[in-house]
């Protein structure tokens, strides 16, 4: 393994918020799949969403704006997941 530079702080918070986005989207990617081909009912997506939304709607990220975003991005990728075939 090479050594990692140093990074500053921006530098880290933005290689988090990233690296969470990239984990978001490949979750909810599954999840469509999944339920294009009737493996996941629109129950069990909206369980999944509820569940990835919790740590997020937690009181002491309520002002946040980048937690807020990354909330507003996983509500509209699930919005089209469970939505009605």
């Amino acid at each position: 393994m090479t050594d990692l530079p140093d990074l500053d702080l921006p530098q880290l918070f933005a290689a988090l918020e990233v690296s969470d986005i990239c984990a978001i989207n490949g979750i909810a990617s599954l999840a469509n799949i999944l339920r294009q081909r009737g493996l996941l009912t629109i129950t069990e997506a909206s369980a999944l969403h509820q569940s990835m939304s919790l740590p997020l709607s937690l009181p002491r990220h309520a002002g946040n704006l980048a937690v807020q975003e990354l909330q507003l991005h996983l509500d509209q990728l699930f919005a089209h997941i469970v939505a009605p075939d």
